[in-house]
C-alpha cells in the first residue's frame, strides 16, 4: 500500500511539473524577424536543410544565416534590426517574447564574420539584446554596435550608446562597458582593451547605417508603389467583373429571345401539324361512317307464283 501511495504521489508530481511547464511555455512567444533586403549569395539552414534565402522570408529562432562574398542581409524585428555582412554564419541563438510583459529576449551567435545591430528603442529591465561569440559577449541597453569575430579574436565598435561586453566564460560582474565612440578587442586569455574607434571603422559603420536608413526609405516607396498599383489592379479589375456581368447579361437575354422565338415557330408548326393531322382525322371518320355502298347492291331475282289448279 506504501509502495503505491509512493508511485501515486510520484505521478501527481510529475503531471504537476508537466502542467507548471506548459503554463510557462504558454506565456512565451517568437518573436520573428523577416529578410527585407539583401544581396549576393545569401542561404538559410534551418532543421538541417540549407536553401536560398530570399526577401520576405522568416527569420526564426535556431536558424543559421550565412553569406558569401560580396554579400548581404538585412534582417527586421519589431525593435530592431541587424545586417549580416559577407563571409560571414550567424545563428539565431534566442527570438522570444514575453506575452506576459511584452518583453522581448534576443541573442545572436556570430560563428565567424561581421553583424551590425541597431537597437531602436531603449531595452528595459528583464529585457535582453546581446550578439555573442566564441571569444566575446556583448550586451546592449538601447544602442548601435558591430560585433567582428575572426580567427579567434573579436572586436566590438560602438557607435551609439554603451556596450557591455566580456569573455563568454568570466562572471558577469567582469563587463566592461564600452561607450560611445570606443571600441573594445577581446582575445581569449588577454584583458578586455578599450581603444577609441578608429576612423576607418566609424566611417564603415557610419556607411552601414546610412545604406539601411536608405534602405528603408526605399522599401517603403516601393511599399507605396505597390500599394498604388494594388490599388489600381483592384478597380480595373471590378470594372473588368462588372463590364463582364453586363456583356453575360446581354447574352443571356439574346440566347432567351432565341430560344423564345425558336419555341414559338417550333409551337406554330406544331399548331399546324396538329390541325392538319386533326382534319384527315375527321375525314376518315367520315369515310368510315359513310362507307359506299353504291356498287355492292345484291340482285333479287323475281319468282312467279301460280295458283293451284293452273297449267304452267
Amino acid at each position: 500500500m506504501k509502495k503505491f501511495s509512493a508511485i501515486l504521489f510520484s505521478i501527481i508530481l510529475v503531471i504537476n511539473a508537466a502542467g507548471c511547464k506548459k503554463e510557462e511555455a504558454s506565456k512565451t512567444a517568437a518573436n520573428n524577424g523577416i529578410i527585407n533586403f539583401m544581396t549576393g549569395d545569401v542561404s538559410i539552414t534551418s532543421g538541417g536543410n540549407t536553401v536560398k534565402a530570399n526577401v520576405g522570408d522568416a527569420v526564426t529562432q535556431g536558424m543559421i544565416i550565412k553569406t558569401g562574398t560580396k554579400a548581404v542581409v538585412d534582417i527586421h524585428f519589431s525593435g530592431s534590426v541587424i545586417r549580416i555582412l559577407e563571409k560571414s554564419s550567424v545563428v539565431m541563438k534566442e527570438l522570444i517574447k514575453d506575452l506576459a510583459s511584452n518583453k522581448e529576449l534576443s541573442e545572436f551567435y556570430i560563428e565567424n564574420g561581421k553583424l551590425f545591430s541597431k537597437v531602436s528603442r531603449k531595452l528595459v529591465e528583464g529585457e535582453k539584446f546581446s550578439v555573442t561569440s566564441p571569444t566575446a559577449v556583448a550586451g546592449v541597453r538601447g544602442t548601435e554596435f558591430l560585433v567582428e569575430e575572426e580567427n579567434g579574436k573579436s572586436r566590438i565598435s560602438c557607435i551609439e550608446g554603451t556596450v557591455a561586453v566580456k569573455e563568454p566564460e568570466k562572471a558577469d560582474t567582469d563587463y566592461v562597458l564600452v561607450e560611445a565612440g570606443k571600441e573594445a578587442e577581446i582575445e581569449k586569455g588577454k584583458p578586455v582593451s578599450v581603444n577609441d574607434l578608429k576612423q576607418q571603422n566609424l566611417e564603415n559603420i557610419k556607411r552601414i547605417k546610412d545604406e539601411i536608413k536608405e534602405l528603408r526609405e526605399d522599401i517603403r516607396r516601393k511599399f507605396e508603389e505597390q500599394r498604388e498599383e494594388i490599388r489600381k489592379a483592384v478597380i480595373e479589375q471590378k470594372e473588368a467583373n462588372k463590364q463582364r456581368v453586363e456583356d453575360q447579361k446581354a447574352s443571356d437575354k439574346a440566347n432567351v429571345e432565341a430560344i423564345k422565338g425558336s419555341a414559338k415557330e417550333q409551337a406554330e408548326q406544331i399548331k399546324g401539324d396538329i390541325s392538319g393531322k386533326q382534319e384527315e382525322t375527321k375525314e376518315a371518320v367520315k369515310q368510315f361512317q359513310k362507307p359506299d355502298v353504291s356498287g355492292a347492291k345484291p340482285e333479287i331475282k323475281k319468282f312467279d307464283i301460280k295458283k293451284p289448279g293452273s297449267e304452267e
